[in-house]
């Protein structure tokens, strides 16, 4: 990501820029939770899948 050049010292540059590659590992492996109704339908697929394999 670029970092502005314009109106920052090069000592407010760093420091963004650093704010930049310290976000950026931090959300490396971050994954949204499912969603409520993707929570919901893998319940019932389970379900379904264990009723079907009583039979």
């Amino acid at each position: 990501m670029r970092v502005p050049s314009v109106g920052l010292s090069r000592d407010e540059r760093h420091i963004v820029a650093e704010g930049y590659r310290l976000a950026e590992y931090m959300l490396r492996n971050y994954e949204d939770k499912p969603s409520l109704g993707v929570t919901i339908g893998g319940w019932l697929e389970r379900l379904r899948v264990m009723v079907l394999a009583r039979d």
